[in-house]
């Protein structure tokens, strides 16, 4: 039997037990803001605190100073807040400062500063509900001011841009469009939350989402009330007058249709502004900027005005990343910084190099006078300082299965992103087996291309199509015995040896393309000389497809000298002018669904 004693101590530990799990379960009191955050050491940036009003509190935020603040005491810049994402975007601090600072002294755009803003971890740059974290206060009445006061700015609308990614995306068009007197420029990188009821979270669980909302708006009206979507409509009339606005989002990005839905909402709004869909990028912001190339910088330059002067880009050799390995190419007749030009990727033949293409072919002549960028790729080495391309049916043992679509795909991202190319402009030629892999890459990547004209070169298979119609200039000699006219094994001995698949009749690949480019099936021939010019037309929503044989000719670059008597090349024209004047009215754009057209 329990004593009395007992009782009363089973008693009491029971009521302390309960009082203990009770406090436990007790929500813990809020935390105050991480108003001053750690310090970012990096290549002129400096780490800075002021006192805000509006937070009452210390807050903190980084400075990136070009070098011109330095070297010119009198000049005051303009400046760039930037906005961070959500987790606090300390970690990209250096990455994008290293950026910038390259872009301007390459004379990418005019010097400026940036104020990387204290956005808190999830503070989503606006004025709290609860009144506890007003962010939106304390960078539009108290940031603003103090960094006007502190540094040789442009104090003025004109001398301000917002620029953020994900939720800075989403911050830079609040303050923009609420403040359109205070910042004269907005960029919208990968923005995000854009759904105008807070439903559609692509980036975020609904138990995260509901809890933001909670947190930070208190309820869904507070969040409509304060989203873009409501202050673009509520302040249209002012940010139309003189507000330079783009958006630019991954079409890989989890945001892109929410993102796409606000573009076209301003489109509704008859606010003017760039929207620039990334084809292939994800929801990374140096993965975006990287994407946008030269576009990057062109928005800074219309925000900020041009750089004092043209910086020319250097010609020569450039370097590719492709997987673990390193490739190279050679670049001529780059454009200016700032100015895009066509380019003519042009693949050597086997046992060739892109010094010997350069040097033999004629197109750094002709780019010169036309204006485009002539581009020599570069295929593998195989020994001795020869190199070719794996089509996978020929010489594919001596390349070593290199992954040369891998290779072409980084060469025209390299092109776009750092050498002025135009990406609705990127053409493809090759002699043998650079016309050949031409084919192949064109047959797998056709709507990244304009145009291509293999020459001198067939085809091994007709398993696949490419995706979209593509108009194609094709060359070939009616005495070339390396690459029939017939098909079938190379008579020459050495090619043959190297070759695993019968090459396709030429007329075959004619045909195989006159129908893949949706063209009328009925050529028109017209001869010049010994020059036949088959001409297939377009038809609706296809591309043109030409033919070109010349009964004298061999096998080589056209316009080169003969290395044998008996197989030498076509003589009546010179390859690289041919090409050109088919390439030279040709472009690709984008459709409202997408799909690539080629005017």
């Amino acid at each position: 039997m329990l004593t009395a004693a007992r009782i009363v101590a089973l008693v009491l530990s029971l009521v302390l037990a309960a009082i203990a799990r009770a406090q436990s379960a007790a929500p813990e009191a809020p935390k105050a803001p991480a108003w001053v955050t750690a310090e970012v050491k990096a290549p002129r940036v400096s780490f800075h605190t002021f006192d805000s009003a509006a937070a009452k509190a210390k807050v903190s935020y980084h400075l990136y100073t070009p070098a011109a603040y330095e070297r010119d005491a009198e000049a005051r810049f303009p400046v760039v807040y930037w906005l961070h994402g959500s987790g606090g975007g300390a970690t990209g601090i250096a990455q994008l400062a290293k950026f910038v600072d390259g872009a301007i002294e390459a004379g990418k755009t005019k010097p400026f500063l940036i104020v990387f803003v204290n956005g808190l971890p999830q503070g989503m740059y606006v004025d709290w509900k609860d009144g506890s974290t007003p962010i939106e206060s304390m960078i539009v009445k108290d940031l603003v001011p103090h960094i006007d006061a502190t540094y040789r700015t442009i104090a003025a609308r004109d001398g301000r841009m917002l620029d953020g990614f994900s939720m800075g995306g989403y911050g830079a068009a609040r303050l923009g469009f609420k403040f359109p007197e205070i910042f004269r420029a907005v960029s919208m990188l990968g923005a995000g939350p854009l759904d105008p009821d807070f439903e559609r979270t692509p980036r975020a669980n609904p138990r995260s989402r509901d809890g933001l909302l909670e947190r930070v708006y208190g309820d869904r009206a507070y969040f409509r009330e304060v989203s873009p979507w409501e202050l673009a409509a509520r302040n249209a009339d002012a940010i139309q007058k003189d507000t330079l606005l783009r958006i630019a989002v991954g079409d890989r990005d989890g945001t892109f249709e929410l993102n796409k839905d606000f573009h076209e909402h301003l489109e509704t709004l008859k606010i003017a502004h760039e929207w620039t869909p990334l084809e292939g990028v994800e929801h990374d912001p140096m993965k975006t900027l990287e994407a946008l190339g030269d576009r990057h910088w062109a928005f800074y330059r219309k925000a900020f005005g041009e750089p004092a002067a043209k910086v020319a880009r250097r010609d020569g050799e450039i370097k590719v990343k492709v997987k673990d390995a390193e490739r190279a190419a050679i670049v001529v007749n780059a454009p200016p910084v700032g100015e895009l030009r066509p380019a003519v990727v042009i693949l050597h033949g086997g046992m060739g190099s892109a010094e010997q293409m350069r040097t033999t072919s004629g197109f750094d002549a002709v780019a010169r006078t036309a204006g485009f960028m002539a581009v020599y790729a570069q295929g593998t080495d195989f020994g001795a300082g020869r190199r070719a391309w794996n089509t996978g049916h020929l010489l594919r043992r001596q390349v070593r299965d290199a992954d040369d679509i891998a290779y072409l795909d980084a060469l025209i991202d390299t092109l776009v992103r750092d050498h002025g190319a135009d990406p609705a402009r990127i053409f493809m030629t090759g002699g043998s087996n650079g016309g050949m892999m031409t084919y192949v890459y064109a047959v797998a990547r056709a709507e990244r291309l304009a145009g291509i004209a293999p020459v001198v070169a067939s085809m091994f298979t007709f398993e696949k199509s490419p995706a979209v119609p593509l108009p194609i200039l094709i060359i070939n000699g009616a005495k070339d015995n390396e690459v029939p006219l017939a098909g079938g094994m190379s008579e020459n001995p050495l090619v043959r040896n190297a070759q695993s698949t019968p090459y396709k009749p030429v007329r075959e690949v004619v045909d195989f393309w006159v129908k893949a480019n949706r063209s009328t099936p009925e050529g028109t021939p017209a001869m010049r000389g010994s020059v036949t010019t088959t001409t297939y037309p377009a038809q609706e929503g296809g591309a043109v497809t030409e033919f070109v044989v010349d009964s004298e000719g061999g096998h080589g670059w056209p316009g080169t000298r003969s290395r044998r008597e008996e197989n030498a090349p076509i003589a009546s024209f010179k390859g690289a002018e041919r090409v050109w004047e088919f390439f030279k009215d040709k472009s690709r754009a984008k459709s409202s669904d997408a799909a690539m057209q080629l005017k």
